[in-house]
């Protein structure tokens, strides 16, 4: 296999199990598309456009040894397939803890930890300004975060908790292969130059603002399109 199907196959078998595994009757995940999608596409465009100026300005870039050579707007198809890859495998995660923790009560108040994290991620942004990836992600954070608190509820608050700890697990080893390659290169200065790993520090809050988006519009049109009792 040649490398330049790398990033392809990373994408490939990141949905292969959630995808095959959403027709499952009692989960029903493929009944929940109307609600997921929509929000997925708004998220993904968010997001493409935010990786097409941090691209352009070189905070970070793609291996050419591990993408096919296909781009739209100077961005691989690859990245293009990893913002509806990833967040449909991590929103997988979560309507499986929905489906299982259904019943269930936890006994502690997301939302201020959810708070807490917020003011955390926008005063340092401001210390972080420089650095462009590092200041992106926390301001993001700070952002999104008390507007998850609105549109959720508390259990769902708890779940998305939890789905975000659970999918740490496949982003250490999808992220792990991409930036350990590399496929994605980083321009140092415009981070911490902190990893875990091989993994940036900062794609740890990336993935929980991708996750945070997903996850809160998802519910958000199930709220909508749902009658409220």
């Amino acid at each position: 296999m040649e490398a330049k199907y790398t990033y392809l196959l990373i994408n490939f078998f990141t949905i292969l199990l959630p995808f095959a595994t959403s027709f499952e009757k009692k989960l029903n995940f493929y009944g929940k598309w109307k609600y997921y999608f929509p929000g997925m596409f708004f998220t993904a465009a968010v997001f493409l456009l935010w990786d097409y100026f941090k691209t352009k300005h070189g905070v970070w870039g793609f291996n050419d040894q591990y993408i096919i050579g296909l781009k739209f707007f100077g961005m691989p198809i690859e990245e293009i397939l990893f913002f509806i890859t990833v967040p449909y495998s991590c929103t997988f995660i979560y309507v499986s803890l929905s489906w299982f923790f259904a019943n269930h009560t936890f006994k502690f108040y997301p939302s201020r930890i959810l708070l807490a994290i917020s003011v955390i991620s926008l005063i340092a942004s401001f210390f972080l300004i420089q650095k462009a990836y590092t200041f992106s992600v926390l301001f993001g954070a700070g952002l999104v975060t008390p507007l998850l608190i609105r549109i959720i509820t508390t259990h769902q608050l708890q779940l998305f908790i939890f789905t975000y700890i659970v999918s740490l697990f496949p982003m250490a080893i999808v992220n792990g292969l991409l930036t350990s390659l590399p496929v994605v290169i980083y321009d140092n200065t415009e981070n911490l130059n902190v990893r875990i790993g091989t993994i940036p520090v900062e794609d740890f809050i990336y993935s929980f603002l991708l996750l945070a988006m997903n996850i809160g519009l998802y519910e958000w049109m199930k709220s909508k399109a749902e009658p409220q009792f």
